[in-house]
């Protein structure tokens, strides 16, 4: 399924912009899960 998202997008001819933004919108994704299982870990 995530192959088949990417290759939707990457043929999309109004990609430029996302092609650029989605980096940063996984980036931030994992950094939330990992500040999230830091709050979990840190919880009593």
């Amino acid at each position: 399924m995530n192959r088949d998202f990417n290759h939707a997008a990457n043929d999309s001819p109004r990609s430029g912009s996302s092609k650029q933004a989605t980096p940063v919108i996984w980036g931030a994704i994992v950094v939330a899960l990992v500040a999230i299982a830091i709050w979990f870990a840190m919880e009593p």
